[in-house]
């Protein structure tokens, strides 16, 4: 199955602080531009981007106002999918509880929300009109993409059963640099579903509560999952960051080859990723 990444939800408390504090760091502007836009009327949001593909900021409702709308209290990803008839057929085969909405005629439109085993809430979109791989989060003719969504499983085997095996994709190996960090690549800690050979795609990863501890860093990037966006220029950030006085934690070259990684939470506690190409 073709897929590649829409974008990235991040849930916020205030919308307009959040979209100055990531604009901080990524150097973008509010995308005004629609096209998957659309998806998220029941919300809140911001889009940074392109036409919806890159980053959404949204505000959850409180819960006792949400009916029959889905709403996640983490990040979590959209995956532009070549279609979701598969999927819906093998969930109902399954007997796994997803939400379906067809817009009919008025969006040209179909996704898919659904829980995976380690209970991530997971997006799957279809274009009516026609899936186009040259459309997505990574190539956005800007200067940052989202390399990765990092998912927390419990059991990470389960869950890259579940995206292999209902969903249609494909797991690959994950590359490791030589100078690699102290933090375990057997497919049952680590796993990634590719797209691409430079670890781009999405990540499964077992907690490890040690994780941070180990390479020194201040911040866990195996807890609670987190997105990563590529950049440029990661020195001119960090000297930003460091102007502001706000934490991160350099891990250098130390998961992906060819990957400079650091690790922050944004203005509300969300773990965030940015690297850069090296």
């Amino acid at each position: 199955m073709n897929w590649t990444i829409l974008n990235v939800s991040i849930p916020v408390h205030d919308l307009e602080k959040s979209k100055e504090f990531y604009q901080m760091l990524l150097g973008i502007e509010e995308d005004l531009e629609e096209l998957y836009q659309p998806l998220f009327d029941n919300e809140e949001s911001v889009f940074l981007g392109n036409k919806g593909f890159g980053l959404r900021l949204f505000k959850p409702k409180p819960d006792l106002q949400v009916s029959n709308n889905i709403q996640s209290r983490r990040s979590f990803v959209t995956l532009l999918v070549e279609s979701v008839d598969n999927i819906k057929r093998n969930l109902e085969a399954k007997n796994i509880n997803f939400k379906l909405n067809d817009f009919g005629n008025e969006k040209p439109f179909k996704s898919i929300f659904v829980q995976e085993p380690s209970l991530n809430l997971m997006h799957f979109v279809e274009n009516k009109n026609g899936y186009n791989d040259n459309l997505n989060g990574w190539n956005m003719g800007l200067d940052w993409g989202i390399h990765h969504m990092n998912l927390e499983s419990l059991n990470v085997r389960d869950s890259i059963d579940f995206f292999c095996d209902i969903i249609g994709m494909k797991e690959g190996k994950w590359v490791a640099p030589v100078n690699k960090g102290d933090f375990s690549i057997d497919p049952s800690e680590l796993a990634i579903l590719p797209l691409s050979n430079n670890n781009r795609g999405l990540h499964v990863i077992k907690p490890d509560d040690g994780f941070g501890y180990r390479n020194n860093f201040a911040h866990n990037p195996s807890i609670g999952g987190h997105p990563a966006f590529t950049i440029n220029d990661l020195s001119n950030l960090t000297a930003r960051l460091d102007k502001e006085k706000i934490l991160y934690s350099d891990a250098k070259v130390y998961a992906m080859p060819g990957f400079h990684q650091i690790y922050l939470y944004d203005i509300n506690a969300n773990m965030l990723e940015i690297n850069q190409a090296v």
